[in-house]
């Protein structure tokens, strides 16, 4: 009977490719602190880290680019949507003030 020929063992890779870059997962947790519990400091730390980690990501090539850039981007919406609802939330508690203020009350 011929030996059976010893099937080939699965390993690890030698060059397991880049690595994702830490501030680009940092401001993406920072980003989504930002837009549910620490609004504004959130958001901010996520808009900092993010250009940082773009930096970073173009001198060494690591991976991360993509979740900076969306860290980026929430960011933004998010301070841009605080800035425009404490807008309108002044907006219509000065229409109250005013409303009740005409009543006489």
């Amino acid at each position: 009977m011929p030996a059976q020929p010893h099937p080939m063992q699965w390993t690890a890779p030698t060059h397991p490719g880049p690595r994702t870059d830490l501030l680009a997962l940092l401001a993406i947790g920072a980003a989504a602190l930002g837009t549910t519990v620490f609004v504004g400091l959130g958001s901010l730390a996520a808009i900092v880290l993010g250009f940082i980690a773009l930096g970073r990501i173009k001198r060494t090539g690591d991976d991360g680019r993509l979740l900076a850039i969306w860290a980026i981007v929430l960011g933004i919406v998010t301070i841009v949507a605080l800035v425009a609802s404490t807008i309108i939330g002044i907006g219509a508690f000065m229409t109250i003030v005013e409303r009740f203020g005409s009543l006489g009350v």
